[in-house]
């Protein structure tokens, strides 16, 4: 048996390998990116509590606050399977 490769088939495989490797790169950069934005976010809104809270704005439970986050990090965790 003869396999014969043409250009047309190889061109088109080629194609595929590297449009899919490009999305795959362009998606895994933006989900970096907006991963990025996310935990500064989380960031800056802890440093505004503790400002707020030593300005005597607000009150935080800092007990309470960290509990709370320990379920929700358990709780992703497990949903993603860690």
């Amino acid at each position: 048996m003869v396999v014969v490769v043409t250009d047309q088939l190889i061109s088109s495989v080629g194609f595929r390998l590297i449009g899919g490797g490009l999305i795959g790169f362009a998606t895994g950069f933006a989900i970096k990116k907006i991963m990025k934005l996310a935990f500064i976010g989380l960031g800056l809104l802890a440093l505004a509590l503790a400002f707020f809270e030593y300005k005597h704005w607000i009150s935080v439970n800092w007990t309470v606050a960290e509990n709370q986050s320990n379920v929700i990090m358990t709780h992703v965790a497990n949903r993603i399977g860690i």
